[in-house]
C-alpha cells in the first residue's frame, strides 16, 4: 500500500532540510557531446540562456526559516548546504554573491550555511578569490587528461582542457591549503578515458580520488542509439579492465558517497569510528 506524505511529515523534512540546490542558471559556457542538453537526448530541457531569480530564491530561504525555528526542527549538527548548480553557476555569480549576502545580512541562529558548487572551472580564474573566502566546497568537472577531456568543447568547438587546467593549477598554487581541503573533481566516462586513465591523471596530478560517473542511458533519442552506445562505456567493466584494478578499486570505493555516508553516520551517532 502506498503511504502519501501528509502535512505534518512535509513540515518535519522542511524543519530537517540538510540542502538547498538552487540551478542558478541553464546557460552553459561548453557544448559537452554527452551534455544532458545535448543531441543524444529527447526528455531534457533546451537551453534558453535563463537566470534564477534573485527575489524567488530569497522567497524560498525566507519560508524555510519559518521551518527552521520551529520545534519540528531536530537536526543533529543544524547544518545545510546551499549548492549552486547549472548550466555553469559561475556565468550568473551576481545571482550568488546576493545570496550569500542575503544569508549573511539576515542570520537564522538555527542554523549554520555551508556553500557549495558543480562548477567547470573555465571561469574559475576570475572568481577564485572570492569562492575561497566564503569557504566554497567545490566540485570540478573534468574527465582526465587533455585526450580524456576531448569531448568537453567551448562554444566554437574548441578545447577546453588547458583553459580547465590553468585555472586549476592557479587555483591550487594560490591556495594549496584550500585546494586540499575544499576542492574535488568529478569525471565523466566514455570511450575516450578509462577508469584507469581519469584516476591516474588525477592521483598524479593533484593527489585526489575523482568521482566517475557513467554517461545517462535514459531517454536516448532512436536515432543516435548506435552513436551513444560507441560513446558509452560501462564504469565496471571499465574497472575490471584496469591494470592496478585492486589499487583503484580501494580507493575508488573509499571516496563513494554511500561509503563517506554511512562513516559519517557511525561517526556522528556511534561514537564508535575507524
Amino acid at each position: 500500500m502506498k503511504r502519501f506524505l501528509n502535512q505534518t511529515d512535509i513540515s518535519y523534512q522542511l524543519s530537517n532540510l540538510k540542502q538547498i540546490v538552487f540551478e542558478v542558471t541553464d546557460a552553459c559556457n561548453l557544448r559537452c557531446k554527452y551534455c544532458f542538453y545535448g543531441k543524444f537526448y529527447s526528455n531534457y530541457d533546451k537551453r534558453e540562456n535563463k537566470n534564477l531569480s534573485i527575489e524567488d530564491a530569497i522567497a524560498v530561504l525566507d519560508y524555510l526559516i519559518q521551518f527552521w525555528q520551529s520545534e519540528q526542527n531536530v537536526s543533529f549538527n543544524q547544518g545545510v548546504y546551499i549548492s549552486f548548480y547549472g548550466g555553469e553557476p559561475l556565468l550568473n555569480m551576481n545571482f550568488i554573491k546576493q545570496i550569500i549576502q542575503y544569508v549573511e545580512d539576515n542570520p537564522c541562529t538555527v542554523r549554520h550555511f555551508t556553500y557549495t558548487m558543480t562548477t567547470n572551472a573555465v571561469l574559475l580564474d576570475r572568481y577564485m578569490d572570492y569562492l575561497v573566502e566564503k569557504n566554497f566546497t567545490l566540485l570540478i568537472s573534468l574527465d582526465g587528461n587533455a585526450q580524456n577531456t576531448a569531448y568537453r568543447i567551448d562554444t566554437l568547438g574548441n578545447p577546453s582542457f588547458e583553459k580547465i587546467v590553468r585555472n586549476v593549477d592557479m587555483l591550487r598554487d594560490t591556495y594549496p591549503d584550500y585546494f586540499i581541503n575544499k576542492v574535488n573533481f568529478n569525471a565523466v566516462l566514455h570511450n575516450k578515458n578509462s577508469v584507469e586513465t581519469i584516476h591516474r591523471f588525477f592521483k598524479d596530478k593533484y593527489q585526489k580520488i575523482p568521482s566517475i560517473a557513467e554517461l545517462n542511458n535514459v531517454g536516448i533519442l532512436p536515432d543516435k542509439q548506435k552513436e551513444f552506445m560507441q560513446t558509452y562505456r560501462n564504469k565496471t567493466e571499465s574497472l575490471q579492465q584496469s591494470e592496478h584494478y585492486e589499487e583503484i578499486e580501494k580507493e575508488q570505493f573509499i571516496q563513494s558517497p554511500t561509503y563517506l555516508t554511512v562513516c559519517t553516520f557511525l561517526h556522528q551517532y556511534s561514537g564508535f569510528y575507524v
